[in-house]
């Protein structure tokens, strides 16, 4: 079971980074302003981050699962502002980057923890 957990926990953050960076491509690029909505909410569908937080809510620690769930509501917050017209360079969204940040190294840390690290690779 830790090996399972093991893999969903990277995959799942590295969703979370894919998306994260996807959408700011999204945002910074060429992309007409008609299109930028429909485009913005295909790439954070399709890199698979909703159906890794729901296997991880079946065979992850509860911390594990709120915290999983705390950076995704962040990124999806991020995905909204993009598509209601935001920039990158907006404050709004800037600090939303600073929670999602945040978001992450705590849900880093008690992954690791749930796998037997003790300490966080994360200095905050």
């Amino acid at each position: 079971m830790i090996i399972r957990r093991r893999q969903l926990y990277a995959d799942y953050t590295a969703a979370l980074s894919w998306i994260r960076t996807a959408l700011n491509e999204c945002a910074q690029g060429d992309i007409r302003a008609a299109e930028r909505p429909r485009r913005i909410r295909e790439v954070f569908l399709t890199l698979g981050a909703y159906e890794i937080r729901h296997q991880l809510a079946i065979v992850a620690p509860p911390e594990i699962v709120e915290a999983s769930r705390s950076a995704f509501v962040v990124l999806r917050n991020a995905r909204d502002l993009l598509v209601a017209g935001a920039s990158v360079d907006d404050a709004a969204y800037a600090e939303l980057e600073e929670r999602f940040d945040a978001a992450v190294a705590e849900l880093r840390s008690v992954m690791r923890l749930d796998l037997g690290a003790t300490k966080s690779i994360t200095a905050r």
